[in-house]
């Protein structure tokens, strides 16, 4: 079994600490340009329904491509491939002030700027995940995980935060001058990492990209661990994705809560999150890897019930308290099951693989984000939205299920390379 190394080691490591600064400084600039640019839509470029609609749908569009960018990443030198979508991001962004201030920005140029930075950024993500491995190596991917994660959490709580400050002092097109700023920056940062990437294969050993992302997703489902997560995952995403559309609707027409106290609830998982990385090691050292992965998320589900109970509290004040509770205790619990399942799965991917494993299970889990949001919408308009948000609240429960009947809660430790070996379903044709 492999054990996680020390906690703090990677405070000594030069190239893992440009690459933690890096993906800091891009996921904070991706945050703060989520903010900004559909505010540019509305306040400088007046845009209507149907345009800001165009721009959410190209904002997610992207996503699509998860399974194309980890064929891509599994055939490029990841960190050359991370500094050239930082550079693109950077150039995407900076014409957005450059054009407003020429007088030349309109909203065309917006959606191609927010398909072009959604298509970078899954590159970048993909990249990134499949690039940690081999850059920290296997007893210091739980810390890696834990510090990446912590500046994930801590730049969606702050991202926008700071991107509100800052346009009340300046005009909203320029605040994107700061977000460009962090990509730019982030490069650099990965530029001086000094440890050689792997070698991608060459040309002639590469399969058809359509061959290749089959074959990754084939290998994902056959792998015991790997289709436990996978298949958790997507079913949690379809029952949350269907709480997360009725959320909003719940609170103000069924809980009565004041609207001004909405985006307080939502900020509540900020730091839950935070406190979630921070604490991901310790419970993975003190009580193991599969029973880290259950007590984590078997919490972090259990603890949305109280969002349909908080139908059953009064007075206001008490309904808020418990929603505040279920979204700090979701950010806190969810954030420890990220970092050790993102371990876990790191740790038993051959390197030639990581890519097309992240992106498979990207594109599984959030292909049911949409079908989530859909049938919950068509359902809470025929039986209500409260009943809706009880049944959803109740499915993510499902997960738990798949993880008992699966290898996970069996594991004490992360498996070592040879006990990963044994688990692959098809031991030297990760390629094909």
């Amino acid at each position: 079994m492999t054990e996680p190394a020390e906690t703090g080691a990677l405070w000594r490591h030069p190239d893992f600490l440009r690459l933690w600064g890096g993906q800091t400084l891009a996921v904070f600039g991706a945050q703060v340009a989520r903010t900004v640019l559909p505010l540019v839509a509305v306040i400088l470029l007046n845009a209507s329904a149907t345009e800001m609609g165009v721009l959410s749908a190209l904002s997610q569009l992207p996503f699509l491509l998860f399974l194309f960018a980890g064929v891509w990443v599994d055939r490029v030198r990841r960190r050359r491939a991370m500094i050239w979508t930082d550079l693109g991001r950077f150039a995407l962004l900076a014409a957005i002030p450059a054009l407003h201030l020429a007088g030349w920005l309109r909203i065309e140029v917006l959606w191609v700027v927010v398909l072009g930075l959604g298509v970078l950024g899954v590159m970048f993500e993909t990249a990134y995940h499949a690039y940690l491995p081999s850059l920290a190596g296997r007893s210091l991917l739980a810390e890696g995980n834990q510090k990446l994660e912590l500046s994930r959490s801590a730049a969606q709580f702050a991202g926008p935060g700071a991107a509100g400050l800052a346009i009340s002092a300046v005009a909203s097109a320029l605040v994107l001058v700061t977000s460009a700023v962090t990509y730019l920056a982030s490069a650099l940062l990965l530029v001086f990492i000094r440890k050689p990437d792997p070698t991608p294969p060459p040309a002639a050993q590469r399969p058809n990209v359509f061959k290749a992302i089959g074959a990754g997703m084939s290998w994902v489902l056959r792998h015991p661990v790997l289709r436990a997560i996978t298949v958790a995952t997507a079913v949690f995403w379809l029952f949350y994705s269907a709480l997360q559309t009725l959320y909003v609707l719940y609170l103000i027409r069924v809980l009565e809560v004041p609207a001004g106290w909405v985006a307080g609830i939502f900020a509540a998982a900020g730091p839950g999150a935070v406190v979630g990385s921070w604490l991901s090691i310790r419970a993975m050292k003190r009580f193991g890897v599969g029973r880290t992965v259950m007590w984590s998320v078997g919490s972090a589900v259990v603890v949305l019930l109280l969002v349909p109970i908080a139908s059953w509290a009064r007075p206001v004040w008490l309904v808020i308290g418990l929603l505040v509770v279920s979204q700090f205790g979701y950010g806190l619990f969810s954030q420890i099951g990220t970092v050790v399942q993102t371990t876990l799965r790191q740790v038993v991917t051959p390197d030639e693989l990581q890519g097309r494993v992240v992106a498979t299970l990207r594109a599984l889990s959030l292909a049911m984000v949409p079908v989530g949001a859909l049938v919950a919408g068509v359902a809470a308009d025929a039986v209500g939205v409260q009943a809706v948000v009880w049944v959803a609240s109740i499915g993510v429960l499902l997960p738990m299920v798949v993880y008992a009947t699966s290898v996970i809660p069996g594991m004490r430790d992360l498996p070592s390379e040879e006990e990963a070996a044994t688990m692959a379903p098809e031991t030297g044709k990760h390629a094909e």
